[in-house]
């Protein structure tokens, strides 16, 4: 009975905390990133899209396509703007990809993942925008969520088909190597994390402990909150030493340092009077 408890308690902590959390921590990597250069693998150069387009609106997109690596505010304004005056554009599904990151940059979650839609469905396999939905999606699902199971399922879906694109893609030409490489994996970081966090949402802890630990070998920055969760995880499975490891690498730095500390000194007396599962 106690170790259900323990469970509800901590689907409701989860449900509450996480967006707000994630938006922060994603700032943080994004400054700690913002000299690396463009990580896209899917946006389209102006003229290179296949149908008719007029001389203002290949002007317009030039625009858009030159503002995706600036100021995230400025992509806002000329994407909204490209949109509102060529809405049946062939660009459009690139703009609307330009712009989920954008939102993503700027903490507007709900236009975040409408524009991730709206790309997605133009181009269902673009796989700049799959991994930001498959990421984004669980951590704002909460228990108050009215079609929270179908929101989670549709998440999965999106990172399962970002993992299997991601496996298979060619390097773009004007990446090097380590450029791509690097690129791929933080979206495969994101992928594996929103299943991962879908996983503790539905109290799915052990397949939820893999995903997450594939999403922070794999990112350069791993997430604090993919810490949180996988020592939320560990315990729930008794699995105090990785919980205890977990929880110490987030209770050091980050915005869940007060909640790692507490999960962590929480599992360690625990681990004096339970079993550790074997793995």
């Amino acid at each position: 009975m106690r170790h259900s408890i323990a469970k509800a308690s901590a689907l409701v902590l989860l449900s509450f905390s996480l967006m707000s959390v994630a938006w922060a921590q994603n700032q943080k990597n994004k400054k700690d990133q913002k000299d690396q250069g463009n990580s896209s693998l899917d946006q389209t150069k102006p003229g290179e899209q296949s149908g008719a387009a007029g001389k203002d609106e290949l002007k317009a997109y030039k625009e858009v396509y030159d503002a995706r690596t600036g100021d995230p505010s400025k992509m806002i304004e000329v994407g909204e703007g490209f949109l509102a005056k060529f809405p049946m554009s062939i660009y459009a599904g690139a703009v609307y990809s330009e712009l989920a990151s954008a939102y993503l940059n700027t903490n507007q979650a709900d236009k975040m993942v409408t524009a991730g839609t709206k790309a997605v469905e133009i181009n269902p396999d673009n796989v700049d925008v799959l991994p930001l939905l498959a990421w984004a999606i669980p951590r704002r699902v909460t228990a108050q969520t009215p079609d929270a199971a179908q929101q989670l399922a549709k998440a999965q879906d999106y990172a399962k088909h970002g993992i299997q694109l991601l496996a298979t893609m060619p390097k773009p030409e004007e990446m090097d190597d380590a450029a791509f490489t690097k690129a791929k994996n933080e979206k495969l970081a994101m992928c594996h994390d929103g299943i991962g966090v879908a996983e503790v949402k539905t109290g799915k802890y052990d397949d939820a402990i893999g995903e997450l630990n594939q999403s922070v070998e794999l990112s350069a920055t791993p997430d604090p909150v993919d810490f949180y969760l996988l020592g939320v995880a560990n315990q729930l499975t008794s699995h105090f030493t990785d919980a205890i490891t977990s929880f110490t690498k987030c209770s050091t730095a980050g915005p869940l340092q007060a909640q790692c500390k507490a999960g962590l000194e929480d599992v360690k007396k625990k681990s004096q009077n339970s079993l550790e599962a074997p793995k």
